[in-house]
């Protein structure tokens, strides 16, 4: 299979499988996608006999991890054509992304999946969760508490009444994109042609936003955001609000919330269901890049040997040092434990410690010595602390 950049003249054949995997054409999303965010260039396309027989999208993205920005692809859209299933060819598309991403400078690829058990052999981990719920809007209003002021996001132009709510909310957390106002721009577009944005205030100004939509007697909040508590609780008042209009509300929160602890009786699951909400997997294409420059309080080194059967180019020891407080990674070293691809990008992504790696077989010792092993996890315990990973991107 040959495994290329997309043309202008590969755009019928992304339409193509796209429409037959996900959203038709004619669907209000399938439609805006083409015209306003798919670019060719950003796709990747597989060719058997000269015909598209799979298809990915690479959508560019800058992620704050650990403090630093890092440039990445986000993949979606991984589609095959029907005749061409069961025979590895994504496997081999998905590699060629990886390497494409590497080319590109950017050293991570972060993933949506809908089936995690395909994607986890390739490398990829899951480093973002957030929270599921549900609720009657009664019930609901049992944790709101009426805005100052309530409203709506009426077009692009609103992006920056948004945007600093948002940048309030990602305030202390990792992992989350860094929009631009492009970015923001393109957002607000697709929201408001699938659904509404409400903004609620509180005495000081803006305080929360809410991307919605109504389905039947299902209100859905694809994402909301709050720059204080009282944001928060004044969004819940306004999906509350619609008693009578809807008969569930739905909504996501970042997994690391603890809000519950103060709601009546301290016991949500008496009128509010959670569940776990699997949502973002990462994908480490250049270990030396990804984590050179990330902040190092612990001086010192340690050095690894990645396992990569998918990019054996990878494959190797690594040697991470601390300087000035700064994170350097180069090939090379003796490595004192092995690190599969997974481990990599837990490690990276602070959604395992340390310790976990080795408790769960994403890492595994060589030496035996006591003091050796004390000295390694010293320097990642203290580089590499546990993280309040959130990301809501959907495509």
């Amino acid at each position: 299979m040959e495994i290329r950049r997309g043309t202008a003249a590969d755009e019928a054949a992304c339409r193509a499988l796209w429409g037959y995997c996900f959203e038709r054409p004619g669907d209000p999303f399938f439609e805006w996608y083409f015209s306003r965010v798919y670019r060719p260039e950003e796709t990747l396309v597989g060719l058997e006999g000269g015909r598209a027989a799979c298809a990915l999208h690479l959508r560019p993205y800058t992620l704050s991890v650990r403090g630093k920005t890092v440039p990445a692809d986000y993949i979606v859209g991984v589609a095959s054509h029907p005749a061409a299933r069961g025979r590895g060819l994504a496997r081999a598309l998905l590699a060629g992304a990886f390497r494409a991403s590497r080319a590109a400078g950017k050293p991570v690829d972060i993933l949506m999946p809908s089936d995690a058990s395909f994607y986890y052999p390739l490398g990829f981990a899951f480093y973002a969760h957030q929270w599921e719920r549900e609720a009657e809007p009664a019930r609901l209003a049992a944790l709101g508490r009426r805005a100052v002021k309530a409203g709506a996001a009426e077009g692009p132009d609103d992006w920056a009444l948004l945007a600093g709510i948002y940048r309030a909310h990602t305030a202390g957390r990792s992992g989350f994109t860094v929009r631009s106002e492009a970015g923001w721009r393109r957002r607000i577009e697709g929201q408001l042609r699938e659904g509404y944005i409400a903004v609620v205030y509180d005495e000081d100004g803006p305080a929360g936003y809410l991307f919605y939509g109504i389905d039947g007697r299902t209100l859905t909040a694809s994402e909301m955001a709050w720059a204080s508590e009282a944001g928060r609780r004044g969004l819940y008042a306004y999906m509350a609000g619609h008693i009578g209009s809807v008969d569930l509300c739905r909504w996501y929160e970042p997994l690391d919330d603890r809000s519950y602890l103060f709601w009546a009786d301290g016991a949500e699951h008496t009128y509010i269901r959670n569940r776990t909400f699997p949502y973002m997997t990462a994908r480490v294409t250049d270990p030396a890049a990804a984590f050179t420059g990330l902040p190092a309080p612990e001086s010192g080194g340690v050095s690894f040997r990645l396992d990569d059967g998918t990019l054996p180019e990878l494959a190797g020891a690594y040697t991470l040092r601390a300087a000035d407080g700064r994170l350097t990674a180069v090939s090379g070293g003796a490595p004192s434990f092995r690190l599969t691809p997974a481990g990599a990008a837990h490690l990276l992504f602070g959604a395992l410690s340390a310790d976990d790696l080795f408790r769960y077989g994403e890492a595994a010792w060589f030496t035996g010595d006591g003091a050796a092993r004390d000295e390694a996890l010293r320097f990642l315990r203290g580089n590499f602390p546990l993280l309040r990973n959130w990301l809501n991107e959907w495509y």
